[in-house]
């Protein structure tokens, strides 16, 4: 049967109660621990948030104010330390153990002493460096105090800007302390930036031609091996607009052909360029987050129509190994185990399509009652 529109009422429960978030926690509570009894680790995780033990949302996020920014707030959970405190980088070294009731800042942890490491690679590209690229912090941040201060954050609860010094705490040295909680490692890692790090990242999905299952754009990551939807870090100065048109060009166009090269473009263009969707802005669990570096990212949905979608040809660049449309199903582990928080915020851009009467009842394909939207012919 179709799905019929969630209406305002079932909506505003939804958000109210913050439904999305914790049940979504919870599951990724369980993929972690790969229980053979998924059930009841479910059930564990839930009477933690009922007895307030788990780091499902801080105490400041409960306080902010309604988003301005366009996206909802409190979108699937993404601010559980699960990435952030897993081994998935196979750069890291080992993390300090950190339980999900010690997580939060305000939980005592007797002794916590975290290894301090960034790797050299932040090192040599730093902007105080006699070489480089110069695309990270120094590493005193002694002489950084007011810079840092005045820096944006996204990490608010609802996506809505504040500075450092509005929203964050800082530690004795004067670091910014991660606004989820510990990660069982101080220093930045892989992060060229001490505090917020802002990507851009772009959900694209289409229906399959044939199938009429719902697929998103995924990349393999090179460093980790683990999929993902495409995104990079925003350049500074640049809108976010540009990079997430800019990342989808470079990790999934990396088409050799002329002719096939100027029908990409094309095609982009007339996808990016109409504009997408936020589905979400602010803080995102990641295996690179440390004590003091983190990710916040801004996510778009552009959607396909289905002669748009098998017109896109899609070939790796530089940064991805392999790139493909990848049917967006639980039952497929790849979807599964998406790279950081990329599959919540493919679900969050789920929700908003669900919402809308867009997905049939399994949320996995076209709505027959939705009319296929127009596209602008090949050339």
């Amino acid at each position: 049967m179709d799905l019929n529109p969630l209406d305002d009422a079932a909506a505003q429960y939804v958000e109210a109660h913050r439904l999305e978030e914790h049940l979504s926690t919870a599951v990724d509570v369980a993929l972690q621990r790969k229980s053979d009894n998924p059930l009841e680790v479910i059930v564990e995780h839930l009477q933690k948030v009922i007895a307030g033990g788990a780091p499902s949302a801080g105490e400041k996020r409960q306080k902010t104010a309604p988003s301005k920014s366009g996206a909802r707030s409190n979108p699937l959970a993404l601010e559980i330390h699960v990435k952030a405190r897993s081994q998935e980088n196979p750069d890291y070294p080992a993390r300090a153990a950190v339980s999900d009731e010690e997580v939060r800042w305000s939980a005592p942890l007797e002794g916590y002493s975290p290894p301090d490491w960034t790797h050299q690679v932040v090192h040599a590209n730093a902007r105080d460096a006699a070489t480089g690229h110069k695309w990270a912090d120094p590493a005193d941040v002694s002489a950084m105090k007011e810079e840092l201060e005045g820096r944006t954050t996204f990490a608010t609860g609802n996506g809505d800007e504040a500075t450092f010094k509005e929203a964050l705490e800082f530690d004795e040295l004067g670091r910014p302390l991660n606004p989820v909680g510990r990660t069982g490692l101080a220093g930045r890692g892989l992060l060229g930036k001490w505090g917020s790090n802002h990507a851009a990242d772009p959900i694209v999905t289409r229906f399959h031609p044939v199938s009429g299952k719902l697929q998103v754009v995924a990349i393999q990551r090179k460093d980790t091996k683990q999929w993902a939807i495409p995104g990079g870090m925003v350049d500074p100065g640049e809108a976010v607009s540009v990079t997430v048109k800019r990342e989808f060009t470079e990790e999934a166009g990396a088409i050799e052909d002329e002719a096939e090269r100027a029908q990409f473009e094309a095609d982009t263009a007339a996808l990016f360029d109409h504009g997408g969707v936020q589905v979400y802005r602010g803080y995102v669990d990641d295996p690179r987050a440390t004590d003091h570096a983190w990710m916040e990212t801004t996510a778009f949905h552009f959607h396909c129509s289905t002669e748009l979608g098998s017109r896109i040809p899609l070939k790796a660049g530089d940064d991805a190994g392999q790139v493909m449309w990848l049917d967006v199903s639980m039952a497929n582990p790849i979807y599964r185990d998406l790279y950081g928080a990329h599959r919540a915020m493919i679900d969050e851009a789920l929700f908003g399509m669900w919402s809308r009467g867009e997905l049939d009842a399994d949320i996995t394909h076209r709505s027959k009652a939705v009319a296929e939207p127009e596209v602008p012919p090949a050339e």
